[in-house]
Parts: C-alpha cells; sequence; structure tokens
C-alpha cells in the first residue's frame, strides 16, 4: 500500500509544470477572416479586411487564399526578451506581421510540386522593432492542397519565444519517461505470460502497459518529429484507434482479474457500446478520445462497486485509485491529465494484479506442501505396520508351502518399493512407469489374497510424452482392491484406457467387480485427496476428476487439458 502511494504521488508531482507560462501581453480575441485569392496587398496592416469571411475557404487543387487576424498588444514587451508566435494550421503559408514578411512555412501554391515540407505546429520570432503598444494586422498567405474536407480553424498563440519553444520539449521529457516505464512493464509482464500462459490477467496487462505506451509516444511525437498536415489526421485516427482499444481492456481486465459473472455478456455489450461512441464521433477526434476515456472511468467504476459488493480482495483500495485519478483528470490540463489519469489506473491494475500474483503464489506453496505431505502418507500408507504385517504373514504361508513361489513374492515385493523409492520425488513420470508398479502391486495382492487380478491397457502406452503425476493409477488401483469384491470365478480385472488428442489426454480407470457399498457415496479419503493435489501441483485448474460406481463395477476418469 504504501509502495502505491509513493508512485501515486510522484506521478501527481509529475503532472506539475515545471517551466511557468508567463503573462499574457498580448489580446487576439478577434476572429480569423478568410478569402478566397491573392493579392500583395492582402498583407498591408491597414487593409480592411470587414468583407471577408470568418468561415474558413480553401479553393480547388493547388489555388491560394489568404487569413487575417488582428492582434492588440497590450503591455510593451521586455526588449531584452524575444517574442514568437505559434501558428497551427493545416496547410502552406507565408507569416506577414504588419505587411513585413515574418517566416514561411512550405511553398504555398507550389505543393503540387514540391516535397511535403512544413509542419502543422509551427513557431515564429516577431522581431522587437515590431512590437508596438496596439493593434497590429497578422495574414498568412496559405494554400491547402490535402485534406481539403478537414476545414480546421488557424490557432494563433503570441508568447515569449524562449517558452513557445522550450515549454512542450520540457513536458514530453518527463511523458516519455512514464512511456519508458509502460514499454519495460510490458515487455517484463508479456515474459512472465510467456512462461505460465495461464494468467490471462498478466496478458491483458502487459497488453495494456504496450497500448498505453503507443499512445503517448502517439500523442507527444509532434514536439520532436516534423509532422505535415497531410499525416496529421492519420496521427488523431492512430490515437483514437489506440484510446478505444485501451478503453476495451481496462474495464476487462477488472472482470477478468475479480472473476465476475457473464463475462462473455459484458464483452459483447461493451464492446457494441465503445464502437458506437467511436464510429459517432469519428469526425472529432479529441472529443472521441475524451469520451472513450470517461466511459471506461465510467464502466471501471460500475466494475469496482460491484465487486465490493461481492467483497472481493483488493477492491476497496482499486476504487480509491480510481477516484484519485478522477481527481487528477479535473485539475489539469487535457495533454497532462489524460495520461497521469491513465497511469494512475494502470497502477491499479498493477497493484490488483501483484494481488493476485501473490493469492496464486501462495496457493501454489500450499500445494506443494499439501502434495509433500500426501505423498509422504501414501508412501508411509504402503509400508505402515498393518499393511507390512499382512504381507509378511502371507509371505511366511508361501515359504511354508512353497518356497519358490515366496521368493517370488519376495522379489515382488521389493520390486515394488524399488518403483515407489523411484518415482515418489518425481513430479511427472511416463505412464509405462505408472503401469510397471501397478502391475507389481497386483503381484503382491495375488500373493496376499489368492485371487485372480488381470491387467489390461488400451491405448499408446510407450509413448514417452504421455506422463502422469506418480501413484495416480496406483492409488486408483489399491481403491479397487480395498472397495471391491472380487466376482463368481474369484478374479478381479482392471483396465485403463487412455486417449490422447490434441485438446486433452484423457486416463480412464475401470474396475470389474463387486462393490462392497454401492449405496454409500464415495467421497474420498487420502487417496482421492492425494490425487486432487498432486494433479492440481503439476496442471493448476486445467484438469477433472471424476469416480462412480457402474454396473461392471467402479468408473474413474481423470481429464488433463492441454
Amino acid at each position: 500500500m504504501k509502495k502505491f502511494i509513493y508512485i501515486a504521488l510522484l506521478l501527481f508531482l509529475c503532472s506539475c509544470q515545471i517551466n511557468k507560462r508567463p503573462d499574457l501581453l498580448f489580446e487576439n480575441k478577434s476572429e480569423v477572416m478568410y478569402k478566397i485569392g491573392d493579392h500583395k496587398s492582402w498583407s498591408k496592416k491597414d487593409f480592411d479586411d470587414k468583407s471577408w469571411s470568418s468561415k474558413k475557404m480553401i479553393p480547388e487543387g493547388n489555388g491560394l487564399f489568404w487569413a487575417r487576424k488582428t492582434i492588440n498588444i497590450l503591455k510593451q514587451p521586455d526588449s531584452l526578451e524575444l517574442t514568437g508566435i505559434a501558428i497551427h494550421a493545416f496547410g502552406a503559408y507565408e507569416v506577414f506581421w504588419d505587411g513585413i514578411l515574418i517566416g514561411k512555412n512550405g511553398t504555398p501554391g507550389k505543393e503540387a510540386h514540391s516535397k511535403k515540407i512544413g509542419v502543422t505546429d509551427n513557431k515564429f520570432h516577431i522581431p522587437n522593432h515590431l512590437l508596438k503598444i496596439g493593434e497590429h494586422s497578422l495574414a498568412l498567405r496559405m494554400s491547402q492542397l490535402y485534406e481539403k474536407k478537414d476545414k480546421r480553424g488557424i490557432y494563433i498563440y503570441v508568447l515569449n519565444y524562449n517558452y513557445l519553444i522550450t515549454n512542450k520539449l520540457i513536458n514530453t521529457i518527463f511523458i516519455n519517461i512514464l512511456a519508458g516505464a509502460f514499454l519495460l512493464t510490458s515487455l517484463y509482464y508479456l515474459l512472465l505470460f510467456i512462461n505460465d500462459r495461464k494468467q490471462l490477467g498478466t496478458l491483458l496487462f502487459s497488453l495494456t502497459s504496450f497500448l498505453f505506451f503507443l499512445l503517448i509516444i502517439a500523442e507527444y511525437i509532434k514536439f520532436y518529429i516534423p509532422i505535415h498536415y497531410s499525416n496529421f489526421i492519420l496521427r488523431l485516427k492512430i490515437i483514437g484507434t489506440l484510446t478505444l482499444f485501451i478503453s476495451f481492456l481496462v474495464p476487462y481486465y477488472f472482470v477478468v482479474q475479480f472473476s465476475l459473472k457473464n463475462r462473455k455478456q459484458f464483452t459483447i455489450i461493451y464492446s457494441i457500446i465503445l464502437t458506437s461512441i467511436y464510429l459517432f464521433y469519428s469526425k472529432s477526434y479529441d472529443y472521441t478520445a475524451i469520451t472513450l476515456s470517461q466511459m471506461m472511468w465510467f464502466s471501471s467504476i460500475l466494475i469496482i462497486s460491484y465487486a465490493i459488493y461481492t467483497k472481493r480482495k483488493a477492491a476497496i483500495i482499486v476504487l480509491i485509485g480510481l477516484i484519485f485519478s478522477f481527481f487528477i483528470y479535473q485539475i489539469s490540463i487535457y495533454d497532462i491529465s489524460l495520461f497521469v489519469s491513465f497511469s494512475i489506473i494502470t497502477l491499479c491494475m498493477f497493484y490488483l494484479l501483484s494481488v493476485k500474483l501473490k493469492e496464486q503464489r501462495l496457493a501454489f506453496e500450499h500445494s506443494i506442501a499439501e502434495s509433500t505431505r500426501l505423498r509422504y502418507e501414501l508412501l508411509k500408507k504402503n509400508i505402515q505396520p498393518h499393511f507390512l504385517m499382512n504381507t509378511l504373514t502371507s509371505l511366511i504361508d508361501w515359504v511354508e508351502e512353497s518356497p519358490e513361489k515366496g521368493v517370488e513374492f519376495i522379489e515382488a515385493l521389493a520390486l515394488e518399493f524399488d518403483l515407489l523409492n523411484q518415482v515418489e520425488d518425481q513430479k511427472l513420470i511416463p505412464i509405462s512407469q505408472e503401469i510397471a508398479l501397478c502391475k507389481s502391486h497386483l503381484n503382491i495382492m495375488r500373493y496376499r489374497k489368492e485371487i485372480d487380478y488381470q491387467w489390461e491397457t488400451e491405448g499408446d502406452i510407450e509413448n514417452e510424452l504421455l506422463k502422469i503425476p506418480p501413484a495416480i493409477i496406483h492409488t486408483l488401483l489399491e481403491n479397487g482392491i480395498t472397495h471391491c469384491k472380487p466376482i463368481e470365478n474369484n478374479s478381479m480385472k482392471f483396465k485403463l484406457i487412455i486417449k490422447n488428442d490434441l485438446k486433452k489426454l484423457q486416463y480412464t480407470f475401470l474396475t470389474y467387480a463387486k462393490v462392497r457399498n454401492t449405496e454409500k457415496e464415495r467421497k474420498g479419503g487420502t487417496g482421492f485427496k492425494y490425487i486432487k493435489a498432486r494433479l492440481s501441483e503439476s496442471y493448476g485448474n486445467k484438469w477433472q476428476f471424476t469416480s462412480e460406481a457402474e454396473n461392471h463395477g467402479w468408473k474413474n476418469i481423470i481429464i488433463i487439458e492441454k
């Protein structure tokens, strides 16, 4: 919990602006006026543009048009500081301040015959001798060969030139550190998933972190790589698509981690809602990202609230983190708040993932301890005094009656103990070795109980790739001997059927005999607990085990999913 608070505080501090915005010395509340055509006088300070239109008009092809705006200087700038103008516009243009050319962006009127040069966001220095108190005119001689359907307005800011150049770069440094952290996180948890592909939550967290890394790069790439206006819409579409996927993955991650019901229904309904929002606002790019993000936050709140209602662990902490992310979103500017809020939400996901991984680790350690305990109990069961006394008594009788059979009995007993000693420390053994252990046990029991025990196998028993936890079938065999009686000819038959396909491996163990008590339900003692513990240790939850009475005797089925 302390680490979570420290990281959240660090991200909050990163959202603060280091480079303080200077006081505004200018007023540019007037509208931008447009006119199709080209004339030198349109750049003059005193030109009358009242007849021009406030609606952007773009001529066909490579034709020229002009844009004019009045900017009022309220206070004389410091002569020792540089003043600049930032322009966000689609098109190639020349910049005139009071009729004097102060900069160019691309080649207006010649775009069809030149490379795509110029950027969407550009800054120009205004000479100090042109900055006097009063009204000034800004005129742009423009052409817009590409993206004619997007009649995006022109946005103009007059501020300290050093601030215009460095402000976004300083913010970008901190944001890129955040992006690098998410990239490393994504790679780390991807490797964890590759090593254990059962953990869907790990994959979702890795994928979300990687998409968030891409979103940061796509959003801030404009500040250090020149982007021509013809590629600007493509960048916005990429941002919208990345936001769409993130907005789906975050709530779905919470659904998976809290193991909530109706996951499929949620996936279908929520996907339809997000896709509808994305398509409806497809032309309003920033609004698309904002609406999708808000939908992600709202749906996550609903899911976490339900998790709290159902008393799921760590849900309250995650809810606090989501509320904190909304608080950050409200008090900061959009470019910063969106990513800091996303980061806090990702931290909530990380916290929940760490809790789940800890639970799984503890469960695995408990499974190992339980498996070890049951393994030694099983071994003890085979060498306990009761078993040894009955076996030795039978051995004495056989030695007295038939020394040769007695020697065979001793060899069979030694063989079983030798096989048990070989496999009891193994996690998985070949099925052929398990069958050998079962046959050895039947040889001992033939001498002890003088019953004709028969063994039959069906399937590919020589396949070394087919493995099973040790003494699983042996335990089922022992249960069959204990809980069943021989049929009329004093015989008892056991059959192991192996079915192997691309999706699952199935072991069916049949006992052909009379069940001693068919009415009493067999819930299983140490033997069944041992089987389930060893299956969980080796296969997690990807296994099934059933045991039930049949007309012929008893039927056990073990299914292992691949």
